[in-house]
């Protein structure tokens, strides 16, 4: 390891970041395999069309000559709502909430390596393809990426840089060994989106992209398969790996009663205080918001 990524692992292992390394040569298959993938007819075209990410290059840094990939251990959060006199509360999975992780990261590769004369930047990437190609996750049977020490909950962020490092981390794509003989996940999806005859998931029929959606849950999706406020985290909490990671949750924002009202009624973005936008963090940036309201109520009321 050269002296800068030495330097660049020691601010990561401060944050108890992981970090992997591979050259620029490989992001057209790492893109490649996602868009194939939306070719294929493997992935539905109502999901497909968000999908916008494998089409991305490094078009606005011609000069990337490496990619790096991080991930940061993240817990869930649990938010507080008050209304009609009664308290509420509910949980977002990691990577919803708060941005500060990303920012950490990005601080650290930018203190050492535009310090060595080096630019970088964010990338916008196939996030879990790079993970697990570039050795620094394995894939479950649920398609989630785990990285060790951390399970599932985390974030992942990738960065282009034009630092050349001979080092190259680029592997080919594997499953959790704990998945070989477990089937947790596949029995106690809420959706039956994770099939046994093969191993990419449904993921059209996953209960995170309806609660993300704007349009009406399906008539067929029962409210008792409602866990979170966004997302879904029934197959990350069945399975065994991530038991050590689960026990802790960080406590997020409470929303007073008028602030409840307003995502109960769906407010517009621009009826909010700059308070509460402030305590809805990235959830207002992601375009998440005019969903939360529904799905309140819907764990509400169950």
């Amino acid at each position: 390891m050269d002296a800068v990524i030495s330097r660049i692992a020691g601010g990561k292992e401060q944050h108890h970041y992981k970090f992997r390394i591979v050259p620029i040569a490989h992001l057209a298959e790492a893109q490649g395999a996602v868009g194939k993938l939306v070719r294929q007819g493997a992935v539905s075209e109502t999901l497909s069309r968000g999908w916008h990410f494998y089409l991305d290059g490094k078009n606005n840094f011609p000069e990337a000559k490496t990619i790096i990939a991080v991930a940061m251990p993240q817990l869930i959060t649990r938010v507080t709502f008050r209304r009609e006199g009664k308290i509420f509360t509910a949980n977002i999975p990691p990577s919803y909430f708060t941005q500060a992780d990303e920012s950490y990261a990005e601080k650290i590769l930018k203190d050492v390596l535009e310090n060595n004369g080096n630019k970088i930047i964010k990338a916008h990437l196939a996030l879990k393809t790079l993970a697990v190609r570039s050795g620094l996750a394995k894939y479950s049977r649920n398609n989630i990426s785990y990285v060790p020490g951390m399970g599932s909950l985390l974030r992942l962020i990738d960065f282009y840089t034009d630092y050349q490092y001979e080092q190259d981390d680029w592997q080919e794509a594997g499953m959790m060994k704990a998945c070989e003989n477990c089937a947790l996940c596949r029995d106690n999806c809420p959706t039956g989106c994770i099939p046994a005859d093969r191993f990419l998931i449904h993921a059209e029929n996953c209960l995170t992209y309806f609660n993300e959606e704007e349009a009406e849950f399906p008539h067929w999706l029962k409210p008792a398969a409602h866990n979170t406020l966004i997302g879904c985290m029934q197959c990350q909490s069945i399975c065994p790996v991530n038991k050590p990671y689960l026990e802790k949750i960080e406590d997020g924002p409470d929303f007073s009663e008028t602030e409840t009202e307003l995502i109960w009624n769906k407010a517009l973005v621009e009826e909010l205080s700059p308070e509460t936008r402030l305590k809805l963090d990235r959830m207002v940036e992601d375009g998440i918001f005019p969903v939360m309201g529904r799905n309140l109520r819907m764990l509400v009321e169950k």
